[in-house]
């Protein structure tokens, strides 16, 4: 199992980069597939001081940990321990440690804090980090040990008094030419065996990287929409997918001017013209022309451009839809399940939302599509849901959510979730599944301890199936509004030939953008 250290200071003239190359020669005699990473500096594989400076400025930290991300992840692959060198404070002054928190959270890793000893009492030392610790525990992050540098002699007997009942441990002691490090200290931060969660930034990174591999036409038929002309310019800027805008191009480049972004030559922009609609006319008369489809109501049809966008991508001329910013979710599913229809061997669709929490990636579904689905429906979306997350390559475990937890209410809404549970397992015994469970039994271990001690599951849910869509759509939106820093990507449709995917109207530009990137990769596993 990977484990990630960074090596952050509490204060200037900690040592950071000397500390952090000393712990890697250190574990890497022991384990041999262990990698350093320097995420900020001017060597090549690091993003330089400039560009951070550049990109914290225009409040673009997102984009930033991104390429920390992608760089990482070229160091990191088939590792077991990987050694980050912090964010100096010399370096840094007033944001060294904003950014190593959010280096820390992006990469799920713990902390091993770098203080000096130089001009500080032992008393003062020790303060100093643990502060420092609470800080980093207070947004839910592992603190492992502590490295005191600057240490001498004389101050070596009376640091180890001061940190003899502190809840960090003293990794090392290091002196001006010498680190003294703690053997069977260091073997038990290497045991500490933690799950790894990808992270926010991680899963953000991952689609922008997997989109960018084989980059696919999605086409936008809110093209005129501000949110999704932005969300555009900024796709096709991070070569995430070709974007086609449906709308008027003057005013699409009049909606970019307000923003301060200039429509790049190569955005494919198509106006909507009664040439255009006639193009698709008797092909869509003779795809629906067995359920009374017309001329007269195919003109009418074609009016809207959700429907152009949709039979463009029937068609073969772009290989994926993203609408819903304007459009209701019944006006974006009706034409791709009029026209494109479901994929071979599927019954129904259903819908996720990638809700990206800091430090955690969860599937919600079905919180877009099915109102109140029986015990098979159920069973299909739970189904559907495991899959997306595996095709994402998040791990899959699934939650059966209920007001009850195991048997401990009763009723007609817990049976239902009982045998929806009792479907998946009799046909998909590969599934890790569970339920009923409520939501906190079902994602906080220290309530599963108490109401499911026994449940593969409980505690460590990241697959989230609600039991209708009164449920799923109340308990999304309150999360996306009402929580810090979290971004919901979707919904992304399930079960479709082609890749068609709605957005919420209240969606902001990074779910737009995120969206475009999911159903990129959706098209690139149908090649």
């Amino acid at each position: 199992m990977r484990q990630v250290f960074v090596i952050a200071p509490t204060g200037i003239n900690a040592e950071t980069a000397k500390t952090a190359q000393f712990i890697f020669n250190f574990v890497s005699k022991q384990e041999p597939k262990t990698a350093y990473f320097k995420p900020i500096g001017e060597s090549q594989g690091s993003i330089s001081q400039e560009r951070v400076r550049a990109l914290l400025s225009s409040g673009n930290a997102s984009v930033l940990m991104e390429q920390l991300l992608a760089l990482f992840m070229e160091v990191a692959s088939d590792q077991e321990v990987i050694i980050v060198e912090g964010v100096s404070a010399n370096e840094f002054p007033f944001r060294s440690k904003k950014l190593n928190e959010i280096i820390t959270q992006a990469l799920d890793a713990s902390v091993i804090l770098v203080s000096s000893a130089i001009g500080k009492t032992s008393l003062a030392v020790c303060s100093e980090v643990e502060i420092e610790a609470q800080d980093y525990f207070e947004i839910k992050l592992r603190v492992a040990s502590c490295v005191i540098t600057g240490v001498d002699e004389s101050t070596k007997e009376s640091l180890s008094q001061a940190f003899k009942n502190s809840f960090v441990p003293v990794l090392a002691y290091a002196t001006n030419d010498d680190m003294s490090i703690d053997t069977s200290l260091a073997k038990k931060i290497r045991d500490i065996k933690t799950e790894h969660h990808i992270t926010q930034p991680e899963f953000r990174a991952n689609l922008i990287r997997q989109a960018g591999l084989n980059l696919k036409r999605i086409v936008l038929p809110e093209g005129t929409e501000p949110r999704t002309v932005r969300a555009a310019i900024l796709a096709y800027e991070r070569k995430i997918a070709l974007p086609v805008l449906l709308g008027n191009r003057s005013e699409i480049e009049k909606i970019a001017k307000t923003y301060g972004l200039d429509v790049p030559a190569g955005l494919e922009i198509i106006e909507v013209t009664e040439t255009i609609s006639n193009r698709f006319l008797k092909p869509l008369v003779e795809l629906r022309k067995a359920k009374g489809m017309t001329e007269e109501l195919a003109q009418d049809l074609l009016k809207d451009s959700v429907w152009i966008g949709t039979m463009m991508l029937k068609m073969g001329e772009v290989d994926g839809l993203v609408s819903g910013a304007v459009h209701s979710t019944a006006d974006t599913v009706r034409p791709a399940l009029q026209v494109i229809k479901t994929a071979p061997g599927v019954k129904s669709i259903s819908s996720v939302f990638f809700i990206c929490l800091p430090s955690q990636i969860l599937v919600y579904g079905d919180c877009a599509i099915n109102q109140n689905p029986d015990s098979s429906e159920l069973a299909s979306i739970a189904i559907q849901c495991h899959d997306t997350a595996k095709a994402f390559h998040l791990p899959a475990k699934v939650a059966m959510l209920s007001y009850s937890t195991g048997m401990s209410g009763k009723g007609d809404d817990v049976d239902l979730v009982v045998e929806a549970t009792r479907l998946v397992k009799s046909v998909r015994p590969d599934i890790v599944i569970d339920g009923p469970l409520q939501y906190d039994s079902a994602t906080a271990e220290s309530v599963a301890i108490i109401k499911a001690p026994h449940s593969p599951v409980a505690g460590k849910a990241n697959v989230l199936v609600f039991p209708n869509l009164n449920a799923g759509n109340i308990t999304y939106k309150a999360v996306q509004r009402s929580a810090a820093n979290v971004i919901c990507i979707g919904p992304m449709l399930q079960g479709l030939a082609k890749p068609v995917n709605d957005l919420s109207r209240g969606a902001f530009v990074d779910d737009i953008i995120y969206t475009i990137a999911l159903t990129a990769i959706q098209a690139q596993s149908i090649d």
